[in-house]
């Protein structure tokens, strides 16, 4: 929902003042946005504690999340003052490959951890 809602706010020069610095920071941004949004999925759809996740459990996870990114960037094109941008979308990609990595970084530490008990 935060997501969709930031996409909303029209003319992102609310946010700063528009300086070069400050578009790399709000484009940055989509990166631990769908890393956080990555993980929380890949937590809500794990079947069980000590199971992961099927393969086609994770294509579908991940195809659901980039089509998210995608209509996020189609809806952009329609506030005022914002626009789409493939690299927009790509940087959801690359934050969406961090969750999922992170997602897995604690999967693994959590089965060795119920190993040694």
């Amino acid at each position: 929902m935060l997501i969709i809602y930031a996409s909303s706010i029209p003319d992102c020069s609310l946010w700063g003042d528009g300086s070069l610095s400050e578009q790399i920071i709000v484009n940055l941004a989509h990166i631990p946005a769908y890393a956080i949004l990555t993980f929380l999925w890949l937590k809500a759809f794990k079947r069980r504690k000590s199971a992961g996740h099927s393969f086609m459990t994770l294509v579908l996870i991940l195809a659901g999340l980039i089509l998210f990114a995608v209509s996020d960037e189609i809806h952009q094109a329609f506030v005022p003052g914002r626009s789409s941008s493939f690299m927009d979308i790509g940087l959801d990609i690359v934050g969406i490959f961090f969750g999922l990595r992170a997602f897995k970084m604690k999967e693994t530490k959590s089965i060795r951890l119920s190993i040694t008990k």
